[in-house]
């Protein structure tokens, strides 16, 4: 049986420091932080009063403004970014068989945020009466997806995954595994999620996972820094166009990087506490270098988690440490949310973006932030300064709540 090999042609992105794969780039390989001081509300009663904001994001230039209206801001950011992703995939749907392409979206909680929060608010306020008729369906996840079938007029396979941080990358494996079947030629997937709102932040704030460095926001994402305090909330969406190899090089399409395996665990002890060993962490890169028939000292560059909560950041060490052995301190490793901030479900969409430019650019984004490592967290984080680098198989992991791990393995087209 021919084996169909699957690849990156598109992306697009709207994340805090940078609108756009040229602009998001930029940020990252000069080390530039999107997090900043809230705008959307008034922080001040907040005990962090910071976030990653999208900036100077129009959603009327990429979606009917009487559609936008009713819509969710994820829904913005989907739609927006698949856009994007096709425009920069250079493929004309309009020449494909439709039923052989497929769209997968991701969100952690969907609509709720600004849809719900402010329904509920007139339903408090004026009664049931009040809430718009359009309320049911905008709250729903799917119709981020549905919505991009529209815009795109895409009539293949669809479906919509919720899984914590973990999102971004398992939207890509949806993609790899249902062309690497032979179901679908093309796929779009994509992941979004907009969480700063006051209700959102109440929660966050609650449950104590988010730095409160409020006089320094762009200094308060640190990863595996001694003096890390918690994560830096954010927002953001990104889309991934995919497709068969031959199908891409058929057009002449520009490839950042081949999709080599996915692989997932979970620790299955509790939803907030991490097993520091990481050894749920350890069983998914295992799986996912089996899969893709390859030994460790393959990976060249790992696209780390890192979120700057000290046990995560400890347990993700533990576990590249126990893996890698020698080797884990020949990886340089980073972590980008050092600059966007955590964005949930959009967060492995950043990094499959950011990983692909990687491979695709020779440069590897830095863990910004980084004054005073950790003495536990003594691997290579590439403190401060981007790095050039050549390197050909880069690695992304990904950690959810209730202990779920995700690692997906990119390469560079030989």
């Amino acid at each position: 049986m021919v084996t169909r090999r699957v690849v990156i042609t598109g992306m697009g992105i709207l994340a805090p420091n940078g609108n756009g794969k040229d602009a998001y780039w930029d940020a990252l390989i000069n080390g530039r932080s999107g997090i900043k001081r809230i705008t959307f509300f008034d922080p001040a009663p907040f005990s962090t009063q910071f976030a990653g904001e999208v900036k100077n994001f129009d959603p009327c230039d990429y979606f009917d403004p009487k559609l936008v209206k009713k819509s969710a801001r994820i829904t913005h950011f989907g739609v927006a970014t698949a856009k994007m992703a096709v425009v920069d995939s250079g493929v004309d749907l309009n020449k494909e068989n439709k039923s052989r392409c497929g769209v997968c979206f991701g969100t952690t909680i969907g609509a709720e945020n600004d849809i719900y929060e402010h329904q509920h608010r007139r339903f408090l306020e004026f009664g049931p009466q009040a809430v718009s008729r359009y309320t049911a369906p905008e709250v729903t996840p799917h119709v981020v997806t549905g919505y991009i079938c529209s815009e795109l007029n895409i009539i293949g396979p669809n479906s919509t995954l919720s899984s914590g941080c973990s999102t971004g990358i398992d939207v890509v494996n949806w993609g790899y595994t249902m062309i690497k079947k032979g179901e679908i030629d093309i796929a779009v997937v994509g992941c979004a999620d907009s969480m700063i709102f006051p209700f959102a932040m109440s929660t966050f704030c609650s449950l104590g996972i988010l730095s409160k460095r409020n006089e320094a926001p762009e200094r308060a994402s640190r990863p595996y820094d001694k003096n890390r305090d918690g994560l830096a909330a954010s927002e953001g969406g990104v889309s991934i166009v995919i497709e068969e190899l031959n199908h891409a090089l058929d057009r002449d399409a520009n490839i950042y990087a081949e999709v080599i395996s996915y692989a997932t665990s979970c620790e299955a002890q509790d939803v907030f506490q991490v097993d520091l060993g990481g050894q749920a962490l350890f069983s998914a890169l295992e799986h996912a270098l089996i899969a893709g028939k390859m030994n460790k000292e393959e990976i060249d560059y790992i696209c780390a988690h890192g979120n700057a909560i000290p046990s995560y950041d400890l347990s993700e060490t533990n576990a590249f440490k126990a893996f890698f052995e020698e080797h884990a301190y020949k990886i340089p490793i980073s972590s980008i949310k050092s600059m966007t901030g955590h964005a949930f479900a959009a967060a492995g969409g950043f990094q499959v973006v950011a990983t692909s430019l990687s491979l695709k650019n020779g440069i590897i984004p830095p863990t910004i932030n980084l004054d005073e490592p950790d003495p536990l967290c003594d691997l290579d984080y590439v403190p401060h300064n981007a790095r050039y680098f050549n390197m050909d198989t880069a690695l992304i992991n990904t950690h959810s709540v209730g202990g779920t791990h995700a690692v997906l393995v990119l390469k560079r087209l030989s």
